[in-house]
């Protein structure tokens, strides 16, 4: 059994998961329906809000949600071009 359930929701909100759907390939219906699956299940296993005191595999249900729409991993020359885009590169000329 099914239900349907409607949410208004600000632009700038769909336009996001719009664009992590794109990325995904999937529908942005399809994404928001998991998120809120996972959610659920989350629940019912007696999992709490952040912050509630509960440290075991509290951060677990955190993995994987963000997604920076590029690979990320061990890689240290995008780590270091980051860092450089981020703070400049004003000390890299100095001697």
């Amino acid at each position: 059994m099914s239900r349907v359930v409607t949410y208004e929701i600000p632009d700038e909100v769909y336009e996001a998961l719009e664009q992590m759907a794109a990325r995904s390939g999937r529908p942005t219906e399809a994404l928001v329906l998991e998120y809120l699956a996972r959610q659920a299940d989350g629940r019912r296993d007696g999992a709490r809000e952040p912050g509630s005191g509960r440290s075991e595999g509290s951060l677990e249900r955190y993995f994987g949600l963000v997604d920076l729409g590029r690979p990320t991993g061990e890689d240290n020359e995008s780590i270091d071009l980051d860092l450089a885009r981020q703070y400049g590169d004003a000390h890299e000329n100095e001697a």
